[in-house]
């Protein structure tokens, strides 16, 4: 199964992809930080414009899914929201004006799967996920540890787990609607 994982965000894009631009199956992460530029408008459109280069570059395995961590719930930091909000509805539009499925996986539904508790740090998620599975690659950033835990939700949700993972933690899989997906032409 060809999956791409998004935590997404305009200053650090976390990514985790289960093969290479080529197809090859190669499970890796990166995060992605476009650089700030002055805007002259709300959208900052340069950053952007940055994140989707790299989205794009992600998705030319053709990945039989892509999932995305939903927004996190802030208070009182509009302006943060609506830009993620921006981001997450332009992506999420680009996805299917290309035939790409998608599904959303709350916060706190990644969290429960990567440390067994529905509300854990972020640093708590990252050194779960990297005792978890850092012997397979280089967890790097928060945002990386987010990118591979949904990554390996959606590798476990459809029978192809990277690791074994605590029942409580796998409770998360049930709180998530996984589309239906033919995978009879994988390899």
């Amino acid at each position: 199964m060809r999956v791409v994982a998004l935590d997404l965000s305009l200053t650090a894009t976390g990514i985790a992809v289960t093969h290479d631009q080529l197809g090859e199956p190669r499970l890796s992460c990166r995060t992605v930080t476009p650089r700030k530029y002055p805007s002259a408008t709300a959208i900052d459109h340069r950053r952007l414009h940055e994140t989707f280069g790299a989205l794009a570059a992600a998705v030319v395995c053709k990945p039989d899914l892509i999932v995305v961590e939903w927004l996190p719930q802030f208070t009182g930091h509009g302006d943060v929201s609506l830009r993620l909000a921006e981001l997450h509805g332009a992506l999420k539009h680009w996805l299917w004006s290309r035939d790409f499925a998608y599904v959303d996986v709350k916060p706190a539904h990644l969290q429960l799967y990567a440390t067994g508790k529905g509300r854990a740090s972020k640093q708590e998620v990252r050194e779960a996920v990297t005792g978890r599975y850092g012997r397979r690659l280089h967890i790097g950033s928060y945002d990386e540890s987010d990118a591979v835990t949904l990554l390996a939700m959606t590798l476990h949700a459809y029978g192809q787990r990277l690791e074994v993972v605590p029942t409580r933690n796998a409770e998360a899989l049930a709180a998530v609607t996984w589309p239906e997906l033919d995978l009879t032409a994988v390899a």
